[in-house]
């Protein structure tokens, strides 16, 4: 009998399908760029085996060597695709020990292998198909993910410009998750540059005003497009991969009534599988790599609680210079009365 998947299992496998698909858009650049991607498929499939291991409860001292795990697991489960997997394992190490590019065709072929083994190892192993496993459970940001998985209910019944609608919506969400923040007692967050500017602030500069007020205009729009470009550089979201989305996608609106539109462009109606895999996988990504932000939002919180209202006055030292300078002047605390 398979045993259930604990949290633990279910992250490590969103992560080890994480790896894959980072292989799968790799292999898409230009040589040797998609040299890469060997490296991507060799770590994806290291990390299932290890989640192998611990699913099966496997006794193990240390990690074995790559194709040591066949040996390792075959008392409780017979691993196929072990040749090819050597393969794999000799184009990374040639790649990085030697230098040695791999071929187009040795990338493709890794990408087919390794594909096949997850999508026949994962059902008989833990019970549930490899696809199944949702990337989504790697995210921090609560706003994002539920969107995503309101996105995929219209992708699993074919309706992309649906599902890429949501996808908007949840990349959206989580630019505002980090330029709002959840935690307004400690300040504005470093991630908002500025407050936002909405086309019903005053004077306004669209409609017929627009022909008075051009040069305000023009500010008006860098300034928006500025802010979004900040906002996604300084999470460390890739900006090309972003002009990418944002053109492929539909410009979501919302509207006095409470309600989400989009125009649907035969641009929109064309949308496909391919398209929207691609799409989601980038919000994914971007959700991973803003998540370094949660641990500067949490210090600024620490450090608001912690000078918030305090009993004591803080006082103010003066900067001598090096150790040995003029001698530390205490002045006096903001909070003195004058």
């Amino acid at each position: 009998m398979t045993p259930t998947l604990n949290p633990d299992v279910v992250q490590r496998l969103a992560y080890v399908r994480f790896l894959y698909r980072e292989g799968i858009e790799q292999a898409r650049q230009p040589a040797p760029l998609r040299s890469r991607a060997i490296s991507s498929f060799h770590d994806a499939v290291e990390n299932y085996l290890g989640t192998v291991v611990q699913h099966l409860c496997i006794d193990v001292s240390k990690a074995p060597e790559f194709i040591g795990y066949w040996a390792l697991i075959k008392p409780e489960f017979e691993l196929p695709k072990k040749d090819p997997m050597k393969r794999l394992n000799d184009a990374r190490v040639a790649l990085k020990h030697n230098g040695t590019f791999p071929s187009e065709h040795q990338i493709e072929q890794a990408q087919r292998t390794v594909e096949d083994f997850f999508t026949t190892v994962t059902p008989k192993v833990f019970g549930v198909d490899f696809d199944s496993i949702d990337m989504v459970d790697l995210l921090t940001q609560p706003e994002t993910a539920r969107l995503l998985r309101e996105a995929q209910t219209h992708a699993d019944i074919g309706d992309y410009p649906m599902a890429m609608a949501g996808l908007v919506l949840a990349f959206d969400a989580l630019l505002d998750h980090y330029s709002a923040g959840d935690r307004p007692t400690a300040g504005p967050s470093p991630f908002k540059f500025g407050a936002k500017v909405y086309h019903g602030d005053q004077p306004r500069v669209d409609g017929a005003s627009s022909q008075t007020n051009g040069r305000l205009k023009k500010l008006s729009n860098f300034a928006t497009a500025a802010q979004d470009a900040l906002r996604v550089i300084a999470l460390g979201i890739d900006y090309p991969s972003v002009a990418r989305f944002r053109i492929m996608t539909p410009p979501v609106y919302g509207y006095a009534d409470g309600s989400q539109r989009f125009v649907n462009l035969h641009s929109v109606r064309e949308l496909t599988a391919d398209d929207y895999d691609w799409a989601r996988h980038f919000v994914i990504e971007s959700g991973l790599r803003a998540s370094r932000a949660d641990e500067i939002r949490q210090l600024q919180e620490r450090n608001f609680q912690k000078n918030w209202n305090p009993q004591e006055e803080f006082g103010e030292r003066t900067w001598p210079g090096p150790v040995g300078g003029t001698p530390e002047v205490e002045e006096p605390s903001v909070f003195d009365e004058v």
